[in-house]
């Protein structure tokens, strides 16, 4: 599944942000949105071991992981390109589980290659946090 702002095709769920206080659409036109157009794509397996995985940035038509100019990116160890969507794609797992005992737990970020690192110190910065 695409997921992201854009309204084109290969989005499957268009997500937007929520102004606090805004009573219409009108209230949060002047905003400047802080998901990315194509935000993330999350691949399910529908065979055990049921994985799922998610994956920061959006996809062309050829497939191809598409990143903003401003978008950190860094060269792995063994040669494969990674990066973060300019705004971040973050993910908490709740402490305790999905349960009535859930607890907030630790935000992480996701890279275009599916890794996990503790925050940047802002959303936007270039330098990514540690891996996780």
């Amino acid at each position: 599944f695409q997921i992201g702002r854009s309204t084109e095709s290969p989005i499957d769920f268009v997500v937007t942000d929520t102004v606090p206080g805004s009573q219409s659409n009108s209230d949060t036109q002047s905003v400047q949105s802080t998901i990315s157009r194509f935000a993330c794509r999350i691949i399910c397996e529908r065979n055990p071991p049921f994985t799922a995985r998610i994956y920061a940035a959006g996809f062309d038509s050829s497939k191809n992981i598409f990143l903003g100019e401003k978008a950190a990116k860094w060269k792995t160890s063994d040669g494969q390109m990674d990066g973060l969507t300019t705004n971040g794609v973050l993910v908490m797992h709740p402490r305790n589980g999905f349960t009535e005992d859930s607890k907030p737990g630790v935000w992480r970020e996701i890279s275009v290659c599916g890794n996990v690192f503790s925050l940047r110190e802002t959303r936007s910065a270039q330098q990514r946090g540690k891996m996780v």
